[in-house]
């Protein structure tokens, strides 16, 4: 067995040992076959062979080898390799808590390690404002801060926030670059936004001042869509916002958007009825469409949450990522020639206790939606492991959550489907184990990985126990059980 996640397409054994000390070759070569991320990997007595199209693929087949250079021996053999899907994907929260530029460099680290090739960094929400802005002050005077921390077990009184400076941001993209990972950013709209509304209350229905959250939940202030102001603001800060991430796809959310402020605003029901809609619904869709125009002005291409697509068919171009989506939303999408990013809420989000989600059940779920027909199938374009942080307010914290979950979402990513074994990807990735820890990264010990279905329900009901409802606990353990 080779120790190496993902696991690569094919590997061919020849007999025989490298020499610890043996010279590494990288070759550039026209090879159709390879695409822009597949490689070769020839180990040979005295030379290793790294054969790409592309410095993307050469620097994916470092990553094997790097992965192989941990085991005592490295077996003459040859590796033929590329991924399953164009897009392989984590994304942070940095909104609810924040990480130091260090912690953010060790992911990326341990990402492209694992070959994934797209950071999903989500920047603002209700709790915090995480982005320097110098056209809107107020965005990091107020929007940035919180006072204090009430999620659920996580309490205090102490003052909380920051944001990332803009020299901070084009450091990390740097960094990112370097690895051949994009940034995908995140400014949730129209929900989500109560840090925006604290620093500038005018964009709210209400026009009245509220605090930054310091809760988890969903709030009913969202942005004012009947306001003649409101896009034009959204318009000046994206026109800001966008120059900081040089790649093409730009998330603007959409997700967990109540509709209690705009049913009870003059403002939104006249404009609701002005364009002959029948629910608000369609108003956020109307608004989203604007806001994907505007991206598309700037070259970009928007991701957005499946709750977006409730009021209506958005442009093909748009990406929805699917989180948790019971009306398929997403499924239409697709069938319809969208694209799609699978996040499955019930096996991909990875802030959840192993109880709920345990690695196996993250390891084989399908990320191809059923219900996609046959012949659409290649509109799910790939696989994101979100972690999102109310609960979680340290690194070590964070580390401990993602991985291996996180590992087994790459390998779903970027191996073929009838190389998928649970069992040996465990296996294999307590070998790598060392080399993560040598980044800086910690994750659950073995005997965590997998709790007996006595510990999932004793353990995800204590988690939720003052949280959630037991319902959705029954629902979270049972969705997708194999």
């Amino acid at each position: 067995m080779i120790n190496v996640v993902p696991i690569p397409e094919k590997i061919t054994y020849n007999g025989g040992i490298v020499a610890r000390k043996s010279n590494v070759i990288r070759l550039i070569e026209k090879n159709s076959a390879l695409g822009d991320e597949g490689y070769i990997l020839r180990a040979e007595p005295e030379s290793i062979t790294l054969i790409a199209e592309t410095q993307k693929g050469i620097f994916y087949a470092e990553q094997t080898l790097k992965q192989l250079m941990e085991g005592t021996v490295i077996q003459c053999m040859e590796i033929i390799d590329r991924p399953r899907f164009e897009y392989r994907g984590f994304m942070l929260d940095s909104a609810r808590h924040m990480q130091s530029l260090d912690e953010i460099k060790k992911l990326i680290d341990a990402a492209a390690l694992l070959k994934f090739n797209t950071m999903h960094w989500h920047l603002c929400d209700d709790q915090g404002f995480r982005i320097e802005s110098k056209k809107f002050p107020l965005l990091n005077e107020k929007g940035s801060w919180r006072d204090g921390d009430n999620f659920g077990p996580i309490k205090s009184d102490k003052r909380y926030g920051g944001y990332y400076t803009q020299d901070e941001i084009r450091e990390i993209v740097k960094y990112c670059k370097d690895r051949f990972i994009e940034i995908v950013p995140e400014i949730d709209l129209p929900g989500h936004t109560t840090a925006l509304i604290s620093s500038y209350p005018e964009l709210s229905c209400t026009k009245n001042q509220i605090p930054v959250e310091k809760r988890q939940g969903i709030f009913e202030d969202v942005l004012c869509i009947g306001d003649e102001n409101t896009l034009p603001f959204v318009y000046e800060l994206l026109d800001e916002i966008i120059p900081l991430f040089p790649y093409e796809r730009f998330h603007i959310g959409g997700d967990e958007v109540k509709y209690n402020r705009w049913e009870n605003c003059p403002k939104c029901s006249a404009k609701k009825q002005e364009l002959g809609f029948e629910n608000f619904a369609q108003l956020q869709w109307h608004f989203t469409k604007q806001v994907i125009e505007h991206l598309e002005k700037h070259g970009k291409k928007a991701t957005v949450w499946n709750e977006s697509l409730a009021g209506g068919k958005l442009t093909d171009e748009a990406t929805v990522q699917m989180w948790l989506d019971p009306k398929k939303h997403s499924v239409r999408h697709a069938n319809r020639g969208g694209k799609v990013i699978t996040s499955d809420f019930y096996h991909y989000y990875c802030d959840y206790p192993y109880h709920m989600t345990p690695l196996r059940k993250t390891y084989r779920f399908n990320p191809v939606l059923k219900g996609i027909a046959p012949v659409m199938k290649k509109h799910v374009i790939g696989v994101e492991a979100p972690i999102w942080t109310e609960y979680i307010c340290d690194f070590d914290k964070l580390c401990y959550m993602f991985f291996p979950r996180i590992a087994a979402v790459a390998e779903v990513g970027w191996s073929k489907e009838e190389n998928l074994n649970s069992t040996e990807f465990e296996k294999r990735f307590r070998k790598i184990t060392p080399l993560l820890k040598s980044i800086g990264i910690n994750p659950a010990k073995p005997e965590e990985w997998n709790p007996t279905p006595i510990q999932r329900l004793t353990g995800t009901v204590k988690f939720f126990s003052s949280r959630i409802s037991v319902d959705i606990i029954k629902s979270s353990l049972n969705n997708g059980k194999k």
